[in-house]
């Protein structure tokens, strides 16, 4: 078959990019992630699919595109697929042999918009991913809740019984093969990968965990680390029959390592790419856009009027750019950062992933590990607390000398704060993006009552217009995309990732690229 473009996700809306590239018998997903839109008009924290329904909440609720021969068979119930062939989008991907329905998965970046539905993935099917992008996967799956939701690097297998799914008995947790883009894991990485990263003395099932190989289904793939808000990120090119196609995943240029996204940007025009596909999550002009060196400028003087006080920061789990931000400013003000113990785990994997690039954690002189009490810690708290090096500050210790400290912290880290004592007067800096949906608004106004309630001046509320901004977008701004889909020039342009396609239209008339918008299920021809 000629080279198609499918978007299973992404296609008038920001996130759960699912993108299916088709040329000949190749099947290559850029992406599969979580559509939070969708997702949040069924569910919230407490209402979760049904673990012992396996694939039917999903998929029924078109959550994950109904696509036979693409997902687990240990999630499937009998009879699911007679019921989902009804759906006008579904297709069946088996093939002959019984591999998997695609090729591989190339994930741009660990944001759960882009690699979270993974978990629902056949066991077998390559993921191809930074060392970085699969460490933070893998901590994220260690640290974060047990649900077959968030099985994206291992999985634990399913057996049916009596029309309901539940733990298959003695088997080892499943583990993903993963293919490395910058070449194999070291050997402390690697043994961590294959057994030392689960959370149950199940073990892990080998699998690959190898260099890719530049290859898939005999399609040349090229990569470029680019700048964003997430360790790891890259966007990709794919050479098919009709020419190469490029990917852009999330990218910005004002972060610390704009560089990265601008050779990007050459590296694909260099290949005269017959398509792009382009994010397009902030269209709006580059005006109020700051970077992570403003921030940092920002933050400093407001530590220093609050000398004496305790300081809390709220930033993104992940954005370890705006972990070194504060760290900075913690040195500069002579505080200690401190870190909650999911981010000292997380800092670690990647340290252990990406030792050139990422500092151990507990290597600095103003890092600390805050001793958030535990009733029952599980084995990665203890992990964690027992190979700390530097200073672990307990409640008491901050309540004796409250102006020594930055805590990093969020919303639902506050409830220790109530351990605290002697805080009022000092200040919460609000780091993080605003409130996109109602839930996030609902959240947000919880957070303000925490911040009330200790009696602390709250910094950097987004919904505040006489608040400093503290926030950097991890996306570039319109006039940038365009700069960027200019620099490119490809010969079609896919717009993805973003509410207002139409936008395109205006901002590239006469400039000789085509647009083609997606719809959900519909083949684009290449």
């Amino acid at each position: 078959m000629p080279p198609a473009i499918t978007c299973y996700g992404a296609a008038g809306k920001i996130g759960g990019n699912k993108i299916l590239l088709e040329d000949g018998e190749a099947r290559i997903f850029f992406d599969f992630g979580i559509d939070f839109d969708r997702s949040g008009m069924f569910f919230n924290e407490l209402l979760r699919p049904r673990p012992g329904r396996g694939l039917l909440d999903p998929l029924a609720l078109e959550l994950i595109p109904p696509l036979e021969g693409l997902y687990r068979r240990d999630l499937e119930l009998p009879g699911l697929w007679e019921r989902m062939r009804r759906n006008p989008v579904y297709r069946k991907l088996t093939r002959g042999g019984g591999g998997p329905a695609v090729d591989a998965v190339l994930i741009s970046h660990p944001h759960l918009d882009h690699n979270g539905d993974v978990s629902y993935l056949d066991c077998a099917m390559p993921i191809v991913s930074t060392r970085a992008g699969a460490a933070i996967a893998r901590a994220m799956q260690v640290t974060g809740p047990s649900s077959f939701e968030r099985e994206m690097t291992y999985a634990s297998l399913r057996a049916e019984k009596e029309g309901k799914l539940g733990s298959a008995r003695g088997e080892a947790y499943q583990l993903r093969p993963f293919l490395f883009l910058e070449g194999p894991l070291g050997a402390d990485a690697r043994a961590f990968w294959l057994g030392a990263g689960s959370t149950s003395r199940k073990g892990l099932q080998a699998a690959a965990a190898e260099a890719f190989p530049g290859t898939v289904a005999g399609l040349a793939v090229r990569y470029w680390p680019v700048d964003h808000s997430i360790p790891g990120a890259v966007g990709y090119a794919v050479q098919t029959s009709a020419g190469w196609v490029g990917y852009s995943g999330d990218i910005r240029f004002h972060g610390r390592r704009g560089g990265q996204t601008r050779a990007f940007a050459e590296g694909l025009a260099a290949l005269h790419p017959r398509a792009l596909l382009c994010e397009g999550t902030h269209l709006e002009s580059a005006v109020g856009r700051i970077g992570e060196e403003e921030i940092l400028a920002r933050v400093v003087p407001i530590l220093a009027r609050y000398a004496g006080k305790l300081a809390i920061a709220d930033f993104g789990p992940r954005n370890v750019e705006r972990l070194q931000v504060f760290l900075d400013a913690a040195r500069r003000t002579k505080r200690m950062l401190l870190l909650q113990p999911k981010d000292a785990y997380l800092l670690r994997t990647l340290h252990l992933f990406e030792p050139e690039l990422y500092p151990a954690p507990d290597a600095g002189s103003n890092v600390g590990l805050f001793d958030d009490p535990k009733s029952a810690p599980r084995p990665w708290e203890r992990e964690t607390r027992e190979a700390w090096r530097a200073p672990i500050v307990c409640a008491a210790d901050v309540s004796e000398k409250p102006g020594g400290y930055i805590l990093a912290d969020s919303l639902w880290d506050l409830n220790d704060l109530a351990d605290l004592e002697g805080i009022s007067g000092g200040v919460y800096l609000f780091s993080n993006s605003r409130a996109y949906d109602d839930e996030q608004a609902a959240d947000l106004d919880r957070l303000r009552h925490w911040v009330r309630w200790l009696r602390l001046d709250l910094i950097g509320d987004p919904d505040d217009p006489a608040s400093p901004c503290l926030h950097a977008s991890g996306h570039a701004c319109g006039d940038e995309l365009v700069e960027f889909v200019r620099t490119v020039k490809p010969e079609i342009l896919i717009p993805i990732h973003t509410e207002h396609p139409d936008w395109w239209e205006e901002k590239l008339k006469g400039g000789g690229i085509e647009i083609r918008k997606p719809e959900i299920g519909k083949g684009i021809p290449i």
